[in-house]
């Protein structure tokens, strides 16, 4: 699982700057809310430890579509992550996801409007714009959300 949803099947534009601009906030603050779900949830959870390893891998493959992107680079048809070296631990798992979400947000924040007709080239979602990508990204946040917070449920199996 790269993102929880197809971002293709998602709309392509935002209606306005509004939209955009209440997309970006989200999934700027999500890594906060990410952080406050791992500080309540069981520091030896193996749920937690996996939800946080398919997040990175997530922004992982974020950061290197939108790299492509503003390069103007095709991506090769398996760009797959692995989780090979991940981190074992939620916090450093948290971090290193808000560091990339961190990056990915800069990435389009600072270049305007004009990040509206970026489009992924090959890759596992050709022709995904960078508003699918960043709505399929905020989806996938509410998912890993209600992941760890699943794990501080007495009970209950992220």
């Amino acid at each position: 699982m790269i993102f929880s949803a197809d971002p293709r099947t998602l709309p392509s534009r935002p209606p306005s700057e509004v939209e955009w601009e209440d997309l970006l906030m989200r999934v700027e603050i999500a890594p906060r809310a990410l952080r406050v779900a791992v500080e309540d949830a069981p520091a030896d959870h193996p749920g937690v430890t996996r939800v946080l390893g398919m997040g990175v891998m997530a922004e992982m493959a974020l950061q290197q579509m939108l790299e492509a992107m503003v390069d103007g680079r095709e991506l090769p048809a398996d760009s797959g992550f692995g989780g090979e070296g991940m981190p074992g631990d939620p916090e450093t798992l948290v971090a290193e996801y808000a560091r990339l979400r961190t990056r990915s947000f800069v990435m389009v924040q600072r270049r305007g409007l004009n990040v509206w007709d970026w489009r992924v080239r090959g890759g596992a979602f050709p022709g995904a714009t960078a508003y699918q990508l960043f709505q399929a990204a905020a989806h996938t946040d509410g998912i890993l959300l209600a992941a760890v917070r699943a794990a501080v449920s007495p009970g209950v199996d992220a």
